[in-house]
């Protein structure tokens, strides 16, 4: 006979969540060239000014869009991200710049190398299910830094793109939207 705790009990273990399991990526999936345009989305003011500016800066950062690719590789058995910007502050030279990533743990790969004019200082790969992002801090010949984000959600017919810069003194960023085509 079934005591009123065993059936609670029971009825308990039936209500419960599955054990989580992690997403896994498939790279084989997003492997290729991706080629497209992004253009300026908008700028967001991050100070931190109180009482705020009766007139804030406005950046309108132009409408002209400009080209972007990529690529997703395995080299290695590790992922690497190729990536050319045709515009913007954050435009790589003609060739673009390859990042070379560690074994990708917990979603999650820090820069092994990168093949690139301006190495950057740091990198990170975050991978997602359908999604990519890398996030790279450079330095310029001042001292003074800026750090570049890029992520990649990944479509049935290729990626839509996100550019995301922040500047040296962390009071703005700037945001550029776009989609590519795999080639």
């Amino acid at each position: 006979m079934i005591t009123r705790r065993h059936a609670l009990a029971a009825s308990g273990l039936l209500l419960a969540p599955p054990c989580a399991h992690a997403q896994q990526v498939q790279w084989a999936d997003w492997l290729g060239t991706y080629s497209g345009t992004a253009r300026f989305y908008r700028a967001l003011p991050l100070e931190d000014i109180v009482p705020p500016p009766l007139a804030p800066r406005e950046d309108l950062g132009g409408g002209t869009p400009f080209a972007v690719q990529f690529a997703v590789r395995r080299i290695d058995d590790r992922p690497a991200v190729w990536l050319r910007i045709d515009g913007g502050p954050m435009q790589t030279d003609e060739v673009g710049e390859t990042m070379f990533f560690g074994q990708v743990t917990g979603g999650v790969a820090l820069l092994r190398s990168a093949d690139a004019r301006a190495t950057p200082r740091s990198a990170s790969l975050t991978v997602r299910p359908h999604q990519l992002g890398t996030e790279a801090l450079f330095t310029h010949a001042d001292g003074s830094f800026w750090r570049r984000y890029f992520t990649a959600t990944f479509t049935p017919a290729g990626a839509d793109v996100i550019l995301w810069v922040f500047d040296a003194t962390g009071t703005r960023a700037r945001t550029w939207r776009g989609s590519t085509i795999r080639a």
